[in-house]
């Protein structure tokens, strides 16, 4: 498994030709982390509305997890890609200007899609 940086991840998306109809949505779901679920609810509501794939980035450190949702709804999980993102501070409390954390880039594919 070839490790990009997010930049190199985003030039070779930025390379995909556009489609009048496109079969792939790549989207950010808009809630902050610290509300514990949100992104399962998300991923899961996407794999509901999804034809063939979904694509999602998640932390490192949460793959089991990851895995182990993907296991129950009876998906297919696979890493694509292995990043490093530099996480820039978001709120006053923050302590650092920023921290680099380890992302993974995930495809779930069907065993059957959760449709």
């Amino acid at each position: 498994m070839k490790k990009l940086k997010l930049k190199e991840l985003e030039s070779c998306l930025q390379q995909v030709d556009t489609f009048e109809s496109p079969k792939l949505l790549l989207e950010q779901y808009p809630t902050r982390p610290h509300i514990a679920g949100m992104d399962m609810i998300f991923l899961k509501t996407a794999l509901q509305m999804a034809k063939t794939a979904v694509y999602s980035l998640h932390k490192t450190s949460t793959r089991q997890h990851i895995q182990k949702k993907a296991d129950e709804w009876e998906v297919k999980m696979e890493v694509i890609a292995e990043l490093r993102y530099d996480l820039p501070a978001s709120y006053k409390f923050h302590k650092k200007k920023s921290v680099d954390i380890e992302v993974d880039f995930v495809r779930f594919s069907a065993k059957k899609l959760l449709n």
